[in-house]
C-alpha cells in the first residue's frame, strides 16, 4: 500500500480551534544498547553543564496513566537534567479546574492547553509572552516548527505559546463497508452517487436480513462529496459560507430522505447513538457505516470475532456529476504549551522544551533507541514490539511541540503497532492528494459570535434533518429553516467569521 505524498502536508494557517485526538498506550523502561555508555544523547552535556536546575511543574490533559512514574518522564530527566512534576486536569470539566488553578496562583511552569483553553487564558492576561525567550534559548524549537505554525501561538502579534499541530495532515473520514458482502453479490465499490444508490438497493433486495447502511446524525462525508460539500466552510463569491447554507445541502437532505423512505438506511437512524450504530456493524447486522480510520481499527477485533468470514473495505468520497470528489482533511492545532504569569522559571521552561526538541533527543524521547525499540530504513520507522509500547507507548503525552518534517514519518511507527489501525489509515490516505480539501477556518481563532451560537445552530441542523426523516417535515421548507437559522444567530456568526477572513486575504 502506498502512503500519500508529502508535497501538500504543511499548510499555512492562522491560530485555530481544534479537536484533540491522541493514541494512548502502555509504558516501559530504557536500557543502554550493547557497546554504549547508557547515556541518552544529551545526558552527558546536561550533567556537565552543572548548576542547580529548578524542579519544573507541568499541568496537562488527563490520561490513563501516571506520567510521574512513566519511563519517558525518567528519560526526559536524564536527558535534560530537569526534574519535572506532572499534574493532570480531571476528565470531567477540565476547564473549571484549570481556571481555579490559574486564578489561585498555583505556580505551574508549563501548561499544555488545547486551543480553546489557550485563547481563553491568553485573553485573560494569564500567560507570559515568550517571544524573547524563544529567540534567546529556543534554537531547536525554531528549527523544528514551521513559521506558519508559530502564528498559531501568537495573540495580538505577541508569542505566548509553543504550537503543536497534529502529527501530519491526513484524511480521517471514510465509509466502512463489508467487502465480503460486496464480493458475494458481485458488486464493485461504488464511486458515484448513482452507483452508491444501486449498491444499497441490491443489498436490500438480495440480503433483506441486513441493514444496507447504518449511522446517526446528519454527517455522511462520503455522500457529501457527491454534492461538493467537502468542508465545513467554503469560499463562495469571496465570502465564507457554512455547509448548511450551500445550495447543494437541500439536495443532500432530499437524497438521505429518499434512502430512509426506501428502507436503504437503518430505520433507527434518527434515534441511534454512535455506539448503537457501531454495534450493528460489529455484530454483522449492517453492511456499511460512516466512520474514520480510528473507528475501523477499534471495531476490527470484535468484528472479526462476530463475523469470522467478514472483511472490511472502504468507500472513497463519491464523485459528483462533474467527476470531482473530496473530503475535509485533518490539519489542525491540537495543543499550545504556554507559561503562566505565576511561573518563576520561564527561562528554564523554554530551555527544557528546547532541549527536548534537539534532533537526537527528540528521536530518542519519541521513539527510543534504534535497534531496541524501533527500526528505521529509508525514512520508514517501524516499532519493535512489544518493547516499543512498553517504553514509548505514552511518548505523545510528553511532547512540547514536534519537529514537523521528521515527525510526520516517525508518528507512523505508533500506528504500525496495531496492524488494523495502520491498514485503515493507509487505505484511507492512499489518495490523499486526490481527495484532501482544506477547510479555510481550520486555524481560525476563537470568535465570540461562533462560540455563542454554533452549539445551538448545530442542534437546529440536526433537529431539522431528523424531522425530515421522521416527522414529515418537507424538504421544500428548507429555505424557511435557513431563515430561522439566520435569525437565531447564524447571520451574526457568518459576519464575524467573514470579518476575520477579510483580514487574512
Amino acid at each position: 500500500m502506498m502512503l500519500f505524498k508529502r508535497s501538500k502536508w504543511i499548510k499555512a494557517g492562522i491560530a485555530g480551534i481544534a479537536a484533540i485526538a491522541v493514541l494512548a498506550g502502555c509504558s516501559g523502561g530504557k536500557e543502554p544498547q550493547a557497546g554504549e555508555s547508557g547515556k541518552s544523547p544529551s545526558e552527558s552535556s546536561a550533567v556537565e553543564a552543572g548548576g542547580a536546575k529548578p524542579e519544573l511543574k507541568v499541568l496537562a490533559f488527563n490520561v490513563g496513566f501516571d506520567p510521574n512514574n512513566d519511563p519517558v518522564a525518567k528519560d526526559i530527566e536524564s536527558t535534560t537534567g530537569y526534574k519535572i512534576s506532572y499534574t493532570l486536569l480531571p476528565k470531567d470539566n477540565p476547564e473549571e479546574k484549570l481556571n481555579i488553578e490559574i486564578a489561585s496562583g498555583v505556580k505551574y511552569d508549563i501548561l499544555t492547553l488545547n486551543p480553546t483553553q489557550f485563547y481563553t487564558l491568553v485573553a485573560q492576561g494569564a500567560l507570559q509572552p515568550i517571544g524573547d525567550l524563544v529567540d534567546q534559548f529556543g534554537a531547536n524549537l525554531k528549527e523544528g516548527i514551521s513559521e506558519s505554525s508559530w502564528e498559531l501561538g501568537r495573540y495580538n502579534g505577541e508569542l505566548y505559546g509553543i504550537p503543536q499541530k497534529n502529527e501530519r495532515p491526513n484524511i480521517e473520514q471514510t465509509m466502512i463497508v463489508r467487502q465480503d458482502v460486496l464480493d458475494e453479490l458481485g458488486l464493485k465499490t461504488p464511486g458515484t452517487l448513482d452507483e452508491f444508490y444501486e449498491t444499497l438497493k441490491t443489498i436490500k433486495a438480495k440480503k433483506p436480513d441486513l441493514i444496507p447502511l447504518t449511522g446517526n446524525g446528519t454527517n455522511v462525508p462520503m455522500v457529501w462529496s457527491a454534492y461538493g460539500l467537502y468542508t465545513g466552510w467554503s469560499e463562495m463569491d469571496g465570502q465564507l459560507v457554512p455547509r448548511i447554507k450551500q445550495p447543494a445541502m437541500k439536495e443532500y437532505f432530499a437524497f438521505m430522505k429518499k434512502l430512509f423512505d426506501e428502507g436503504l438506511v437503518d430505520k433507527d437512524w434518527p434515534v441511534n447513538k454512535s455506539a448503537q450504530a457501531q454495534e450493528k456493524f460489529i455484530s454483522g447486522q449492517a453492511v456499511m457505516i460512516s466512520g474514520d480510520w480510528n473507528l475501523a481499527s477499534s471495531m476490527s477485533d470484535a468484528f472479526k470475532t462476530n463475523v469470522p468470514e467478514g472483511k472490511m473495505g472502504y468507500i472513497s468520497p463519491l464523485q459528483g456529476t462533474d467527476g470531482s470528489a473530496g473530503v475535509e482533511m485533518a490539519d489542525k492545532l491540537i495543543y499550545v504549551h504556554a507559561i503562566p504569569k505565576s511561573s518563576k522559571h520561564a527561562e528554564d521552561a523554554i530551555k527544557l522544551m528546547n532541549m527536548k526538541m534537539e534532533k537526537s533527543n527528540f528521536t530518542y524521547l519519541t521513539l527510543g533507541e534504534k535497534g531496541v525499540t524501533f527500526n528505521e530504513e529509508n525514512g520508514v520507522y517501524s516499532p519493535i514490539m512489544p518493547i516499543f509500547t512498553e517504553r514509548r507507548g505514552s511518548a505523545y503525552f510528553f511532547l512540547n511541540g514536534i519537529r514537523e518534517v521528521e515527525y510526520a514519518d516517525m508518528w507512523l511507527a505508533r500506528l504500525r503497532r496495531t496492524p488494523a489501525l495502520f491498514e485503515a489509515f493507509n487505505a484511507i490516505n492512499n489518495d490523499f492528494d486526490k481527495y484532501a480539501k482544506v477547510n479555510p477556518v481550520a486555524f481560525m481563532p476563537p470568535i465570540e459570535a461562533v462560540g455563542k451560537n454554533l452549539p445551538s445552530l448545530s442542534q437546529m441542523e440536526n433537529d431539522f434533518f431528523l424531522q425530515v426523516l421522521l416527522s414529515g417535515e418537507k424538504i421544500e421548507n428548507f429555505d424557511k429553516f435557513l431563515d430561522k437559522w439566520d435569525s437565531s444567530g447564524g447571520s451574526d456568526m457568518m459576519k464575524a467569521i467573514n470579518d476575520w477572513y477579510a483580514t487574512k486575504k
